[in-house]
């Protein structure tokens, strides 16, 4: 099913912009208006302009709903998860939203449905909750014939993050989404054992917050490693968090243009 967000070439060059009580962090670190009709504007500026340039994009109903008709034909998924988690010992537990799950997917028009989770392999009681939770998940998206997406993020102090995101790979592919997508886990060759951790299934490389170099940096050992393509987020649209419309226009052109040097990174192999 990875085939519905991929390009001609079979990448997946994704766009994230289901970001909100982020989204509100970076605008006030900015100087933007973190108001939700401020950011409700700027997420219909972005993926009229983006748009283009990618093979799926993910908005949240929250701020993105207006931006949903912007995207032309570009495939749409859209979050599961609240904002915030749940606290148990060390471990985080996500919540999902009460007013979104994968048939109001379909009807909202999306081919798919994404789940953030931290995770960490290393602590057993909220890792099994988890993997319950992706597991409901896929589930779900099966039946409503939409696209999993899981996106685990291992958090806090690991000894080794590679070794941890693999293993975080290795446990949620045996519970069958149809995309990971997944951190850096640290070199080129680290990428080739993430690949052979998720086995049958393909994934893609998360921004992380990373700046253009670093990001296009990872994304090469990435498809070199076996990932699919790549679905990045702030990295994409955090500098165009300026008020001025003139500065705003320049911004996202500029930020067209590192899209679509990802693309091209992502496309080469």
């Amino acid at each position: 099913m990875i085939e519905r967000i991929c390009s001609s070439r079979g990448v997946v060059c994704g766009l994230a912009l289901d970001h909100r009580d982020s989204l509100r962090v970076a605008a006030r670190r900015h100087g933007y208006p973190d108001d939700a009709s401020s950011l409700r504007a700027l997420k219909v500026e972005l993926v009229r302009a983006l748009a283009p340039f990618t093979t799926v994009v993910l908005l949240d109903v929250e701020l993105g709903l207006d931006a949903f008709t912007e995207r032309g034909d570009t495939p749409l998924v859209v979050p599961l998860e609240a904002q915030g988690y749940e606290s148990l010992g060390e471990g985080r537990i996500t919540t999902l939203l009460g007013d979104v799950d994968p048939l109001r997917a379909v009807a909202l028009g999306a081919i798919g449905c994404k789940l953030l989770l931290p995770y960490r392999p290393d602590l057993a009681d909220t890792a099994r909750r988890q993997e319950e939770m992706v597991a409901r998940v896929v589930a779900d998206c099966r039946a409503a014939g939409v696209l999993s997406i899981i996106e685990p993020i291992v958090y806090g102090e690991v000894p080794e993050l590679g070794a941890a995101v693999a293993e975080t790979a290795r446990r949620l592919a045996r519970l069958g989404p149809d995309v990971l997508k997944l951190q850096y886990p640290g070199s080129a060759r680290l990428c080739e054992l993430l690949t052979r951790a998720c086995s049958a299934v393909p994934w893609v490389l998360l921004g992380g917050g990373t700046d253009e170099p670093t990001f296009l940096a990872q994304l090469r050992d990435a498809m070199r490693g076996g990932a699919r393509g790549y679905i990045v987020g702030r990295t994409a649209w955090d500098a165009a968090l300026v008020e001025d419309d003139g500065e705003l226009s320049r911004a996202v052109s500029e930020r067209a243009a590192f899209l679509a040097r990802a693309v091209q990174v992502a496309e080469a192999g």
